[in-house]
């Protein structure tokens, strides 16, 4: 009877060891685990625009979770305008060294020299993705495939004209979206994060909303269309709030907040959020004046309420819950930050514009760090320094005493407001300087055999054609029935051969005949318009508040102008009209590229 008991006690305690051993390998096999990384990124949503901020108006119950459960990074910084940030964060350097100085026609593009925070964690065995607005390119390798990213679904351009089952790109193919843009885009990167949950992954998810145009589905719009609005844009005179476009854009970031919660109950449902890293951030201020806790300025200034954003990052288990930062820091401090959190090795470092906030966020560290921080658009540049701001007047302000900028304390501190003048004169000949405003648009990429120019990069010039639209994203050209209106775009061939050329056209019978005349550098195709194609413009139905500059879409027919052989290198790719039929004229959404195969 004794030796049976004592073969149990053995028995009891070699099971207890191996339970020990088998939870200390498990726990070593998590801490080697490299964490996933989840990124959101909003399109126009303000400072203010939500619960957690205290703003009454609106309901944020899933992003206010992730500055519960997480790190705010109170005093963060992006640029006043989309296309700048999204350049800033995905390389860590000011946008202007990566070329990225504009919103349209090709000034969004990132140059090609410039590791994406996407190039590092994919070669450190990351899967990466992202879902949603792109809008650093278009061309491949501009395009998102080209940047580090295996996985890419949405849109390239700066906004799109539709948010209900548009047509999007699929890692280069199009493909008709299914139901709401914000939605669609959550259900392809929880398929992503589904599909790559065994192995560290990145996921990039860029939303559209609250940017115009404003729609939003029926469920959302119901509960806020006679919501009583409590706080109200504190402004001047001149900036009256229009409460419409409020509760409208209220609506849509309902909508967001209600994806991102969809993501953030994936990840517990699949055990991987202690493994997770989740970010959110906005892209500039709000896209009109709204409550934005008494901030100067809106989307497109650099004072504080065009350039301030919330950042928030959750790490359960290794950032604190409620931890605060105040350390001054903006977008390029984003690429930094991840890859230490990761222990991704970052070989270009030094030619970074941005630090790493991985000591404060895990505990390492609570001193702030001294340094320099430049906004800049359209040439107008401001500079934070520590506490203090000097705005495009080049006027000091103290942002801890003033963040408002009510009162301007130059004459206070001269030394100081000489001394960051003449920072931001340097940095204006250095930094904006250094951008190329001038490549080509890139046609025939060997990793592509197709290439698309669509109408947003394109040059009108005659006394008659133009765009759809007064802003150039997703327009088309329409009233061409000239024969000296020209449409060109500047190209560059990368790979010599045979090329047939496409069209995307709409054009009533009337104008069936017309010819449409392609000079590529030397090489000229015509053709005529075999069919007519016909369709009806869309989108306004849809809209909860006028739209702002943004084109309405429809659908375009598509023939073929022929094929030539084209031989590498840079020239002009220019149409025109001959014989034309009708007064009618044509409209033209693109132009494709298709490289034929040797033979």
């Amino acid at each position: 009877m004794i030796q049976q008991r004592l073969q149990t006690v053995k028995m009891l305690a070699l099971t207890v060891a191996m339970c020990l051993v088998f939870g200390a390998s498990r726990e070593i096999r998590s801490q080697e685990r490299m964490p996933n990384v989840v990124v959101f990124l909003s399109d126009d949503q303000g400072w203010g625009d939500f619960s957690f901020q205290g703003n009454t108006n609106l309901k944020t119950p899933a992003i206010d979770s992730l500055a519960q459960q997480g790190a705010l990074v109170e005093r963060y910084y992006v640029c006043p305008v989309c296309a700048p940030t999204r350049a800033e964060f995905l390389t860590g350097r000011y946008h202007p060294r990566g070329s990225a100085m504009g919103v349209t026609e090709g000034l969004e593009r990132l140059d090609l020299d410039e590791v994406t925070i996407a190039d590092l964690l994919s070669k450190r065995g990351y899967a990466t993705g992202v879902f949603g607005k792109w809008h650093n390119g278009s061309q491949y390798p501009y395009h998102p495939n080209g940047r580090g990213f295996q996985e890419f679904y949405g849109f390239l351009s700066g906004h799109w004209g539709e948010y209900f089952d548009p047509l999007l790109d699929h890692n280069g193919i199009p493909e008709r979206g299914k139901g709401f843009v914000t939605d669609d885009f959550t259900s392809h990167a929880i398929e992503f994060i589904r599909g790559n949950r065994a192995k560290p992954f990145f996921c990039y998810i860029a939303y559209n909303t609250p940017h115009s145009p404003m729609q939003v589905p029926d469920e959302y719009f119901t509960t806020v269309k006679d919501r009583e609005i409590k706080m109200l844009h504190q402004g001047r005179p001149k900036e009256k709030e229009d409460l419409a476009m409020t509760r409208a854009a209220i609506a849509m970031i309902e909508n967001m907040d209600s994806n991102v919660g969809r993501v953030l109950e994936e990840l517990k449902k699949l055990e991987i959020e202690k493994d997770t890293i989740v970010v959110y951030f906005n892209d500039n201020g709000p896209n009109s004046f709204r409550w934005n806790g008494g901030l100067k300025g809106r989307k497109g200034s650099v004072d504080e309420g065009g350039v301030r954003s919330p950042l928030l990052i959750q790490w359960p288990q290794k950032i604190a819950a409620g931890l605060r930062i105040k350390q001054l820091s903006g977008a390029v401090d984003l690429l930094p930050t991840l890859c230490d959190l990761t222990s991704t090795e970052i070989p270009h470092r030094e030619k970074l514009d941005g630090i790493s906030l991985a000591p404060q966020l895990q505990g390492e560290s609570t001193d702030t760090v001294s340094r320099q921080l430049f906004t800049q658009w359209a040439g107008k540049v401001a500079l934070r320094e520590d506490d203090y701001l000097l705005d495009e007047q080049g006027e000091l302000f103290d942002l801890i005493k003033d963040a408002t900028q009510q009162k301007a304390i130059s004459g206070l501190e001269p030394e100081r407001t000489e001394r960051m003048r003449a920072a931001v004169k340097n940095w204006k000949m250095e930094v904006i300087g250094s951008a190329d405003t001038q490549r080509p648009f890139l046609v025939g990429h060997r990793q592509r055999i197709r290439t698309e120019l669509p109408a947003q990069d394109g040059k009108a010039k005659g006394g008659t054609v133009k765009r759809s639209a007064p802003a150039p994203n997703c327009s088309y050209f329409t009233n061409w029935k000239s024969e000296s209106d020209r449409i060109a775009w500047d190209i560059e061939v990368l790979e010599s051969g045979k090329y047939e050329i496409f069209i995307e056209y709409a054009a009533p019978t009337e104008s069936v005949g017309t010819k449409v005349r392609c000079e590529i550098g030397a090489k000229v195709l015509e053709s005529e318009l075999l069919r007519e194609f016909v369709s009806e413009e869309r989108g306004a139905e849809k809209d909860r508040f006028p739209r702002n500059g943004e084109s309405l879409m429809k659908d375009f027919g598509r023939q073929s102008l022929g094929s030539a052989e084209l031989v590498s290198g840079r020239c002009n790719l220019t149409l025109s009209l001959r014989q034309i039929k009708s007064e009618l004229g044509v409209e033209l959404k693109s132009v494709e590229l298709i490289r034929k195969s040797n033979e």
